[in-house]
């Protein structure tokens, strides 16, 4: 059975890959957050706030892909209004998640950045 769990869950990371855009960016981005981080030898505590605050950036990912996926269902493929609410507020829970990974970036690296440059 726990087989089975991975097989599923890695099928749902393939699914959103194949078919989700911003989720492929996220993923592109992760390894190279990692070896900035690697270059610039930050902290421990700053390798936990980049590591959090990625899997929530991807986490949200999943999660509205998967919203999506439920809505368009629930909708058949039909115009509502409330599908389109359901929609839009997944999506700006990832925003809410992106723009909150952007800010810690900016919080570990920027003063690191800035430090090499005008040392």
């Amino acid at each position: 059975k726990i087989f089975e769990s991975f097989y599923h869950a890695f099928h749902g990371i393939k699914v959103g890959l194949s078919s989700q855009r911003n989720l492929r960016i996220h993923f592109t981005a992760t390894p190279c957050v990692v070896v900035l981080g690697l270059v610039l030898q930050i902290d421990m505590a700053s390798w936990l706030a980049l590591v959090l605050v990625m899997a929530m950036v991807i986490s949200t990912e999943f999660l509205n892909t998967a919203l999506e996926h439920l809505v368009d269902i629930a909708a058949e493929g039909q115009y509502r209004y409330a599908a389109r609410c359901a929609k839009d507020t997944a999506a700006a829970a990832v925003l809410t998640a992106s723009v909150a990974a952007i800010a810690t970036g900016l919080i570990v690296f920027l003063p690191r950045l800035l430090a090499r440059i005008y040392s």
